[in-house]
């Protein structure tokens, strides 16, 4: 049940609980009442020596047939005399009519007048401020009762309205203090137990347990809070090993930035020692080390130009120019550029399998360096006599497949998602730094990544490594610039 369902179904219990029971209460007490003390209909004034009306009524009857019982005029008037004695301290008599004829006794005790008025038959009672009288059949007559001590009590009847009310009114109150206290409990324990569980979670992300999560089943208004919250947990805890996950990256772009141009500045340093001290005596030394010194130069033109364009790409403010071009005939295009090129270095391209005919949105000279990353990768890192790719293509409704495959040592599985981490070398390429500096894969990765796409390593059955790139054909890019476009870093594909 849903907390604004409790909170209305409270207020309404509110209102119609107490008003029903105050009816319960009152109904059950005038049953009481009534048993105990015999009376139906209008409840009977109290009198002052605390008998009530049915017992005088009891006793006049029992009288009444004792004297229906008795034998003659005589035995009854005995009976009558007894009944007068037993009672006299306690100022009842008892009398004896025969029509409107007062047969026993001769004359009334005061202030009881000699005539009696009370109209109607059978059983019945009435009671004045001075004296009370019980009348009942007895036989062809009727049989009095007369109390001088019982009388009519209009303070007491008062006292007993206040005490009635004045229960009526604690009834009252305890049943309105118990409904509401059983209906609060009802309502903000749904309340307060979820607030509690937040605050405990609150309490557990703020001493860093960022593996908490809120387990509560009830179909509330709370329910989305809690898993807004576990949401909420959870991304925190992507944020902090996103964070860690950085500066552990920064760290190690640090430490390849300051190996990667301390190397060739150590080479620098100690060619242009060699000719100040004229180690390199001939023109021919000379000429050798200004060569070597040249070379590292341009090793270090190389890195810097490839840092530059790794942080371009990677908070997105360098521009891709975009096309629509057929990336089949554009594949073949470059493999056939590439094969030539890279013979000569001791790699062979080849491309097999049906080249897709789909159209894709790509920056041709970013793609084309993409693909000469991965080729410059295999030659580097070969342990074979000559390095070897195979290029594969394949489509679907939406994508574009492209998997380049060499014939090199391979990495290890565990190094596989690492091999797009800038300046990430695998453990055995660390000990040769004249491979590279780990920067192209990296590059490659933010590009595709530019383009909508995706690139992965897995390890080929040839033993070798194969980067699969994944690109989304022209249908699935709809709204991409047309040709020739400059793509900012905030085009949303």
């Amino acid at each position: 049940m849903s907390v604004k369902r409790r909170l209305y179904l409270s207020n309404i219990l509110m209102l119609v609980l107490p008003i029903v029971l105050v009816i319960a209460t009152s109904a059950c007490l005038l049953l009481i009442y009534q048993g105990v003390t015999g009376v139906r209909g209008k409840p009977q004034p109290p009198m002052n020596n605390g008998e009530t009306i049915p017992a005088r009524l009891d006793l006049a009857r029992q009288l009444s047939a004792d004297l229906t019982e008795a034998e003659g005029d005589a035995s009854r008037f005995s009976r009558l005399d007894d009944f007068n004695g037993e009672y006299a301290e306690s100022g009842l008599r008892a009398f004896w009519y025969q029509g409107n004829r007062r047969i026993y006794p001769a004359q009334l005790p005061a202030p009881v007048p000699d005539g009696i008025d009370m109209p109607g038959e059978g059983s019945s009672a009435l009671l004045t401020e001075s004296y009370a009288i019980y009348r009942v059949p007895a036989g062809a007559g009727m049989l009095a009762l007369i109390d001088t001590e019982s009388k009519l009590d209009p303070g007491g009847r008062s006292r007993q309205q206040l005490y009635t009310g004045l229960f009526l009114l604690a009834v009252l109150i305890l049943i309105v203090v118990a409904t509401n206290r059983l209906l609060t409990r009802f309502v903000f324990r749904s309340i307060v137990n979820p607030i509690e569980m937040l605050a405990e979670g609150v309490h557990q992300l703020r001493d860093g347990n960022l593996t908490y999560r809120i387990r509560y089943v009830k179909q509330d208004e709370f329910a989305e809070v809690c898993r807004d919250f576990n949401r909420m947990a959870e991304q925190l805890s992507d944020m902090v090993e996103e964070r860690s996950r950085n500066e552990r990256s920064r760290r190690e772009l640090i430490a390849g930035i300051s190996h990667d141009l301390r190397t060739p500045l150590t080479s620098i340093k100690a060619y242009l020692e060699g000719l100040e001290k004229g180690v390199a005596s001939t023109p021919r030394m000379q000429a050798k080390y200004f060569a070597t010194i040249k070379s590292k130069v341009e090793h270090l033109e190389h890195v810097i130009s490839q840092l530059f364009l790794f942080s371009k790409l990677d908070v997105g403010e360098f521009p891709l120019y975009l096309e629509r071009v057929e990336l089949g005939a554009e594949l073949k295009r470059m493999s056939e550029a590439f094969a030539a090129e890279y013979k000569p270095k001791g790699l062979d391209l080849r491309l097999e399998g049906t080249l897709p005919t789909a159209i894709a949105v790509v920056d041709p000279v970013q793609f084309r360096n993409v693909i000469q990353n991965v080729l410059e990768n295999s030659l580097r890192y070969t342990d074979q006599d000559r390095a070897e790719v195979v290029l594969e293509a394949s489509e679907t409704d939406r994508t574009v497949e492209i998997l380049l495959a060499d014939n090199g040592p391979g990495v290890r599985e565990d190094e596989l998602a690492r091999l797009f981490d800038v300046f990430y070398r695998s453990d055995d390429s660390r000990k040769r730094t004249e491979l590279g500096s780990g920067l192209g894969l990296a590059i490659s990765s933010k590009v595709i990544e530019r383009l909508g796409g995706r690139i992965t390593a897995e390890l080929v059955p040839s033993g070798g490594l194969g980067i699969r790139i994944v690109l989304p054909t022209a249908k699935s890019t709809e709204g991409l610039p047309s040709k020739g476009a400059e793509y900012e870093k905030d085009t949303d594909y």
